[in-house]
């Protein structure tokens, strides 16, 4: 018959185990849902900035083609309208480029996700490698099982401590429109 101390251990083990798992997994689905946001935010900025850009070509175009077919002059209006446009190209590739840079963001998140997940592997492998060591053949007394029972909970709250404390940094990024953002 189990002591009392096992059963103790044993239920401290299966909480820990429970609860610090489901929140590394709920971490893991608020990073995976941060990470869509950022790419839906990314890939519309990109779409508009290069949209902006291909009309404010054409438009450079247009006024270049009607100069070299002798349709119009080099007057200040037509060198001004060259000058808008050209300011306005630099405008949409900086805003793309600003887009592009939220690739960082996910790629902290992503790495975030894939080191919590290694993490919470790891310690479901502590779990499992102790539970090997549980033998009812041969005769276990009950302070060895106490004993392999309380190193396992302890192995688990180090891992999982470790995973808490070392995983909560926030993800920080110049803002698409101006500005920082910081995340978590």
């Amino acid at each position: 018959m189990p002591t009392k101390t096992m059963l103790h251990e044993l239920k401290r083990l299966l909480l820990d185990t429970a609860s610090g798992g489901s929140r590394q997994l709920t971490e893991v689905e608020s990073d995976l849902v941060q990470t869509n946001i950022l790419l839906g935010e990314a890939i519309g900025k990109l779409g508009n900035s290069f949209m902006d850009l291909h009309r404010s070509v054409q438009e450079q175009q247009v006024i270049l083609e009607a100069l070299m077919n002798g349709q119009g002059t080099l007057d200040v209006e037509s060198i001004e309208k060259l000058k808008a446009t050209q300011s306005e190209v630099s405008q949409h590739v900086n805003a793309a480029v600003t887009g592009l840079q939220f690739q960082d963001m996910t790629s902290q998140l992503l790495e975030r996700i894939v080191r919590r997940v290694i993490g919470l592997r790891e310690a479901l492998g502590v779990l499992s490698a102790n539970s090997f060591e549980i033998v009812p053949e041969q005769g276990q007394s009950d302070e060895e099982l106490e004993k392999l029972l309380s190193a396992t909970v302890h192995a688990i709250e180090e891992r999982l401590n470790v995973l808490d404390t070392g995983l909560w940094k926030a993800v920080r990024q110049t803002r698409m429109e101006s500005g920082d953002i910081e995340l978590f």
